[in-house]
């Protein structure tokens, strides 16, 4: 694996660790190619009978404003294809056949909230913090996370976190029902790979089969909420209010928006 990222085995249990925690493991599309890559290899390994990802002090800040604006540049085409790539990280996770935990320390803002929602079961810690940031910056969810937060949440609970764009802790996403379990900050990994090893304990490929069975008995699919959200995302990120919060982010100052 490369510095993004790495995919140890350990009795059966694949542990993603994403390894830039001082930068908050930002959800870049080199990010995006390793979790992939990571996710297929895990896959195709027949040794690995479940997965936690974990990115240690930080799970992810979420979407690399910064180094996307290269592609936002080249028009709206260009800005569509970078979410639809974008969202090859969620495809992938969601799609990942074999049991998959996230343990969950510090941020997991926007993507990478979204990445955490696409695992089975999420762990997080009491103070770990979770935020639908996209409209604070004048964007619109995307990475699946409208479809879902409103799986585990409900329609109501889940305006309520992606319209207020607020941030929540650990212990409140638990009484929120966002995460399924909530320990001090220096058990989140070893819980979610004790859940792993739980899981990984029964036959395969029924596991594999409940999987594929309630991701099919779902209200709408996965597959339908992404494009709405690449659609409408690619607006947002060509309109005036993603752009300047960018902007000010990189001259750190307070955004002006327009509400356009």
């Amino acid at each position: 694996m490369s510095d993004l990222m790495q995919l140890e085995v350990n009795n059966g249990i694949g542990i993603l660790r994403f390894t830039q925690p001082e930068r908050r493991n930002p959800y870049s599309i080199a990010f995006v190619d390793e979790l992939v890559a990571a996710l297929d290899a895990a896959q195709a390994d027949d040794a690995v009978r479940a997965v936690v990802m974990t990115g240690g002090d930080h799970f992810s800040s979420g979407g690399d404003l910064v180094g996307f604006q290269t592609e936002m540049a080249k028009g709206a085409r260009a800005t569509y294809n970078l979410v639809d790539k974008v969202h090859a990280g969620g495809r992938a996770a969601y799609g990942f056949n074999k049991p998959l935990i996230a343990a969950v320390n510090g941020v997991a803002y926007g993507a990478g909230m979204s990445l955490a929602l696409c695992a089975d079961v999420i762990v997080a810690a009491e103070d770990a913090r979770f935020c639908e940031v996209f409209a604070k910056v004048g964007g619109c969810p995307d990475t699946g996370s409208s479809w879902l937060l409103q799986q585990r949440i409900g329609a109501g609970a889940a305006r309520l976190l992606i319209l207020t764009g607020r941030e929540i802790s650990g212990k409140t996403a638990h009484q929120m029902r966002v995460v399924e379990d909530c320990v001090p900050a220096d058990q989140t990994e070893a819980t979610a790979i004790a859940l792993a090893t739980e899981m990984a304990a029964n036959p395969m490929f029924g596991i594999e089969s409940c999987k594929r069975v309630m991701r099919q008995s779902a209200e709408c699919t996965f597959e339908e909420a992404l494009e709405t959200e690449c659609r409408a995302q690619t607006v947002l990120l060509r309109a005036h209010d993603f752009p300047e919060a960018m902007k000010a982010f990189s001259e750190k100052r307070k955004p002006k928006f327009r509400d356009c």
